[in-house]
């Protein structure tokens, strides 16, 4: 009994179901997408249900209501009836009666009253024959058609017969030239595409058929007629429109209304030439679809992504109710068409909104880097929150296409929402953080743009670019596929969270490069400078050439910067190299100076970049050495130079010996361009050193 009870318990048909037992059972034994799966098609059946019950109360209120009325009007009818009978019954009497009398009094005189009736009968005939052009024209006047017609038809064959007579034929001729300005005037209520008029264009058709009058000329009349009033609706439409929901509402309050009533007044008049109307009616909606999806597909702005989709729910319902109408015209593949369009339209509008939001942002940076004191380890989380919020407000919006509240989400999957979830993540999502790659890697070129951009920004970009890949990829992709319930789509080819990362970070690593280079060069043009002006030095040096000094302070600078920014740890002490005591211990320690590797990838932390700007700058310092002569003092103040970079900036870098090997290099081109190469005693080069680090 126990199996019984708990499955009745269960089903939702039987009589001892119970709501909670049931929810607790689905609760264990289902997953949380599948119950929001199952919600979503009990929330579609009964939204289903809801609107076949809602009609087939209205059918049937309707049809009550007409029995009603009908009853009600038997029973008037019937009540009056019984008194008119009884009436009639009395009247009959007294007729009988009288009939009795005066056949006594009139039988003699029968002859004579038969010739008086048939001489009284031809006198009214001619004298309404001579009459009727008056009163046809007076008919006309009260535009009382049906009447004029009547008479018209029955005195036709009598005027006709005698038609020879001179009176007659006038009498005709006038009464035919009426009744072609009655024929003027129907045919002018057909033509005049007032559709709403429905019972006046039914009764002109049915006179002037007894006029004789083709009813295949008569629909060619009334389809056009018809088809130029529809297409002045659908001109109408395009004026004025303030936006897709105001042309879809006034599009549904008056075209398509006026639509449904013409061709039910075609059915209703010509019910056997319905080709003719399919093929007018096709011809009208296809107009109407073009001017929908025209201005469908000029939205630019995502934010109305909402009301977007309200009109295309209700564009799609009221097509839908066309097709209840028209059963032999398939609107649903039409629909379902430009549903799939507006869906990619609002993909491409949002994805470019995307873009153009961080290069607005990418402008405003570099007019913010202009200004003194700006907290620079504050911009790019800026715009990493910038882009987030973008993103996910694009997804927000699209995600209205597949609410359960719209009526086009009861479409099967495979018609729009499964290519609509990868198009997606694929078109939206992949598609704008690559375009966000490729709008970034501009920066990494030398064009007119960014040829003179400051390096902060190009900093601040690599970051910003470096932490997206790393960290708001992931969540955002993810984020899509639950959303999208593409989580149980793997096997179907999306693009991966490796393969945008790879292309991130590719972006990343060029925007990185060219800040590398370009703060290289900066730092390398006024070291060379430096050497330019002091190559033949007449005094013994007495300190740090102050291009030296302010290098090295730029390039700690930067390190602390990039300690903010990427969030590095302290540094490692190493203590600094003790300078060589003689030229030949010097020239002996250089032979076995470790190889600089100029093109090494930058990798986005503080030793790597750090050694990328120094390589950069100490390679220009190298060539600008090689490049003059340089006499004893001047020997002195570039040993002076080396061994302060190389104190200072081995603790910065990745690997001290490329410091070591850079510096040695330079020593060693000078020493070899120098007429007096002597060098300085250590102890005394160390003096120098700590005094200019001193002030």
């Amino acid at each position: 009994m126990e199996p019984s009870t708990s499955g009745s318990i269960f089903d939702i048909k039987s009589r001892n179901f119970d709501v909670d037992a049931y929810i607790s059972a689905q609760l264990k034994r289902k997953t949380l997408d599948e119950l929001i799966k199952n919600e979503e098609e009990m929330v579609t059946s009964v939204r289903r249900l809801d609107s076949d019950v809602h009609q087939i109360v209205y059918e049937n209120y309707n049809k009550f209501l007409t029995a009603t009325n009908t009853v009600r009007k038997i029973q008037d009818e019937f009540s009056g009836l019984e008194t008119g009978m009884s009436e009639i019954g009395s009247s009959m009497g007294k007729i009988q009666s009288l009939i009795g009398d005066l056949g006594g009094v009139l039988g003699r005189q029968h002859t004579d009253i038969a010739q008086l009736a048939r001489s009284y009968r031809a006198v009214k005939s001619v004298q309404f024959i001579f009459h009727l052009p008056v009163t046809l024209q007076n008919y006309l006047d009260e535009r009382k058609f049906a009447t004029l017609i009547r008479i018209y038809l029955l005195a036709k064959s009598s005027l006709t017969a005698y038609s020879d007579l001179d009176k007659v034929s006038s009498v005709l001729n006038k009464c035919e030239s009426i009744v072609k300005e009655a024929e003027g005037e129907l045919r002018l209520l057909i033509t005049s595409g007032q559709i709403d008029n429905t019972e006046e264009i039914v009764q002109a058709v049915e006179l002037l058929e007894k006029l004789g009058v083709s009813k295949d000329d008569l629909q060619v009349d009334f389809l056009i007629a018809a088809q130029k009033c529809l297409k002045n609706d659908l001109v109408g439409l395009e004026t004025k429109v303030e936006d897709v929901l105001d042309l879809v509402d006034r599009g549904c309050g008056t075209f398509l209304p006026n639509l449904t009533l013409f061709v039910d007044l075609h059915n209703r008049l010509f019910p056997e030439t319905s080709q003719e109307l399919l093929e007018c009616v096709q011809e009208l909606l296809t107009e109407f679809h073009a001017i929908v999806k025209r201005l469908f597909l000029s939205s630019g702005d995502p934010k109305d992504c909402s009301i977007v989709v309200r009109a295309l729910d209700r564009y799609y319902r009221k097509m839908n109710a066309c097709s209840q109408v028209l059963t032999s015209l398939n609107f649903s593949d039409d629909c379902i068409v430009l549903i799939n369009e507006v869906s990619r339209h609002q993909m491409k509008i949002s994805r470019i909104k995307i873009v153009d939001q961080l290069e607005s942002a990418f402008q405003e940076l570099r007019e913010l880097v202009l200004s003194d004191g700006v907290d620079l380890s504050s911009c790019f989380p800026r715009l990493e929150q910038l882009l987030v919020f973008n993103v996910k407000t694009s997804l927000a919006n699209l995600l209205l296409f597949t609410a359960s509240d719209v009526t086009f989400s009861a479409i099967p999957a495979s018609l729009f929402q499964n290519n609509f979830a990868i198009s997606v993540h694929e078109d939206l999502l992949v598609g704008a953080l690559i375009d966000v790659a490729e709008a970034v890697k501009k920066y990494s070129g030398a064009s007119n743009e960014t040829r003179f951009i400051s390096p902060l920004v190009l900093l601040v970009i690599g970051v910003f670019l470096h932490h997206i890949a790393v960290k708001s990829t992931h969540y955002l992709m993810r984020l899509c596929e639950e959303q999208f319930l593409l989580v149980e789509k793997k096997n179907k080819k999306l693009t991966s969270v490796e393969t945008v990362v790879g292309k991130l970070r590719e972006a990343a690593q060029e925007v990185m490069k060219r800040f590398v280079d370009h703060k290289g060069l900066s730092c390398g043009e006024s070291l060379a400078k430096a050497v330019e002006s002091s190559s033949q030095l007449s005094t013994t040096p007495v300190g740090v050439r102050s291009a030296v000094r302010r290098v090295v302070d730029e390039i700690r600078e930067l390190d602390t910067l990039l300690a903010q920014m990427l969030n590095d740890g302290k540094r490692e002490l190493k203590s600094a190299r003790v300078p060589r005591a003689t030229i030949d211990t010097f020239q002996r320690d250089t032979l076995w100076s470790e190889r600089v590797d100029f093109h090494d990838i930058i990798h986005f932390n503080r030793g790597s970049i750090i050694s990328g700007v120094v390589k950069m700058f100490l390679k220009i310092f190298i060539e600008a050495v090689r490049a003059q002569t340089f006499g004893k003092h001047a020997i002195e103040q570039v040993q002076v130079d080396c061994y302060y970079l190389q104190r200072n900036l081995a603790p910065l870098v990745a690997d001290e010996v490329i410091v070591n090997s850079l510096t040695d290099a330079a020593l060693s081109s000078a020493l070899k361009r120098s007429l007096d190469p002597v060098l300085l005693h250590p102890n005394k080069l160390m003096q120098l050193c700590e005094q200019s680090q001193q002030t």
